[in-house]
């Protein structure tokens, strides 16, 4: 499915000119960006995907949903095993249920408009910009680099944190109600668990509790390796279609093949290989 569209075919590219570097918009763009990360742990762009774009995105994923891994399970914030003797109050020991699905990146038409948008240099790059990361790579996990998230009525994601550091996220689909994105921004930090602070949050503590109800065409940039963070229950009768395209400071970074058994339903010898690969300190 060679569709031909380029990058500025798929994007509001006035508004959101990623792909001209070096021009005042871009810069101005990219400060907003680094300010609200600073800020809030998270940035949107709303409508940063054009609707004729969402449109035919929306309806490969409608296409492809019915291939996601869908389980139905429980698990921590940090998808280990339980840990008895640190307490049932520990955010390792409180396991809290999960139905969802995930479409595998390998499921995706490598010709689709969302591979042009992953493989696009001038989008990695402003990716970057914004992290303040460089270089910064695709990630090299050839099932969870470019997932969907297919979430049913009924389904909801628990209180997790990511494997990979920089997350974003573009809106495809928004369900009739619920699906609400929460999170606790800077929770934990590359040497530092803060397990009590965890753990308030999942006993009900809001304050640092922050909401985004995200439009069709959003797009999320956010640190989810630092950040604890869920998607409340999909209400209605419509589901809830999220793209998770991801980067990592390290070129040959993949999921841990836990993670990857959990919410993808398979594991491949390349999780195997490179099991325990991380430049942090953090459990998983």
């Amino acid at each position: 499915m060679n569709t031909g569209r380029q990058l500025t075919d798929i994007i509001d590219a006035e508004r959101y000119p990623v792909h001209e570097p070096g021009t005042t918009a871009h810069d101005e763009l990219v400060a907003r960006c680094r300010e609200s990360l600073a800020e809030d742990g998270c940035c949107t762009l709303p409508g940063f995907l054009r609707p004729d774009a969402i449109e035919r995105i929306a309806k490969e994923a409608e296409r492809l949903a019915p291939q996601a891994h869908r389980h139905r399970t429980s698990h921590n914030p940090y998808f280990c095993e339980a840990r008895p003797e640190l307490g049932e109050e520990h955010p390792i020991n409180r396991f809290q249920a999960r139905t969802n699905g995930f479409v595998c990146a390998d499921l995706i038409d490598p010709e689709s408009e969302l591979h042009t948008l992953y493989g696009s240099d001038s989008l990695t790059n402003f990716v970057s910009r914004a992290f303040e990361i460089d270089p910064l790579y695709r990630y090299a996990d050839p099932l969870a680099c470019m997932p969907f998230n297919a979430m049913q009525p009924g389904d909801s994601f628990p209180w997790h944190f990511d494997t990979n550091e920089f997350t974003v996220t573009w809106m495809i689909r928004p369900p009739d109600r619920g699906g609400i994105f929460e999170y606790a921004p800077g929770i934990r930090d590359p040497d530092d668990e803060h397990y009590d602070d965890v753990a308030a949050v999942m006993a009900g503590d809001r304050t640092r509790v922050r909401t985004l109800d995200l439009g069709a065409g959003d797009m999320q940039l956010f640190l989810g390796r630092y950040t604890l963070h869920r998607v409340t229950e999909v209400e209605g009768t419509r589901a809830r279609h999220v793209a998770i395209p991801s980067w990592a400071r390290q070129p040959d970074m993949v999921g841990q093949p836990h993670r990857m058994k959990h919410l993808y339903g398979r594991v491949l010898p390349i999780h195997l290989e490179r099991a325990g690969l991380r430049e942090d300190n953090l459990i998983d």
